[in-house]
């Protein structure tokens, strides 16, 4: 067996989490005037070169700017940042991060992504697009009913929801709902544990159903409940 070669994050990918981190539960606010790079080399013990590179990379993905003769000075990442920052973003999954506000920010935009898939499928859903949905049911009953871990089932939704937006025939929806991988896995685990995979199941295969009815409404509606069912859920989460 070959596991493959295991790489440690550099220097510079370090001291990136540590700003973003400090960023992101707040100890760092927009507005705030760091430290100059000479300085920040010296706190973190690193060369100065890789702290240069590193607050190039965080101002590019919006979380500091720099003003000239004035300094560098966090920034607001959800003004300024792309998707990249998302996607950064999804890749902490921390309770900092991921409070009920943030929670249903992101759960809105995967309804509004999905949802967009949902009324774009009404109207060109093929037979061969059917077929696709029908197999990621089929792997997900396959995956429910082994010994599998929750996690395993968790991935096989996402990768139905997933084929939703791709065989929806817009390029760019399938994209952004990768964006919300982490977040999403994150939401289905929880379901699975807390309402069971025979329930979980019949969300996905009455959704399958509602979606070859070819009726945009409805398929919009049952997302919208769904969605709704897990925020309500994770009241009790914490």
């Amino acid at each position: 067996m070959d596991i493959g070669i295991i790489e440690a994050p550099t220097v510079k990918e370090l001291f990136i989490q540590k700003i973003t981190g400090m960023i992101i539960r707040g100890e760092l606010r927009p507005g705030e005037k760091l430290p100059s790079e000479r300085e920040l080399a010296a706190q973190a013990r690193i060369s100065k070169s890789a702290v240069h590179f590193a607050m190039a990379e965080l101002e590019r993905l919006g979380f500091v700017e720099t003003h000239a003769r004035q300094g560098t000075f966090v920034s607001d990442y959800t003004k300024n940042g792309t998707i990249e920052t998302l996607n950064l973003l999804m890749s902490y999954s921390s309770e900092s991060f991921l409070d009920r506000d943030r929670m249903k920010d992101m759960l809105e935009m995967r309804m509004a992504i999905e949802g967009k898939a949902l009324e774009m499928l009404a109207n060109c859903l093929t037979p061969e697009s059917f077929r696709i949905l029908q197999m990621d049911v089929s792997a997900s009953e396959a995956i429910a009913r082994s010994q599998a871990d929750n996690r395993a089932l968790a991935v096989s939704f996402f990768d139905f929801h997933h084929d939703i937006c791709f065989v929806s025939g817009n390029f760019i929806l399938p994209l952004l709902f990768n964006s919300f991988r982490v977040v999403t896995l994150a939401y289905w685990e929880y379901a699975i544990r807390s309402l069971g995979r025979e329930t979980c199941m019949k969300l996905m295969t009455d959704l399958l159903t509602v979606i070859q009815q070819k009726d945009a409404e409805k398929s919009l509606a049952f997302l919208h409940d769904e969605i709704t069912m897990f925020f309500e859920l994770t009241k009790n989460r914490r």
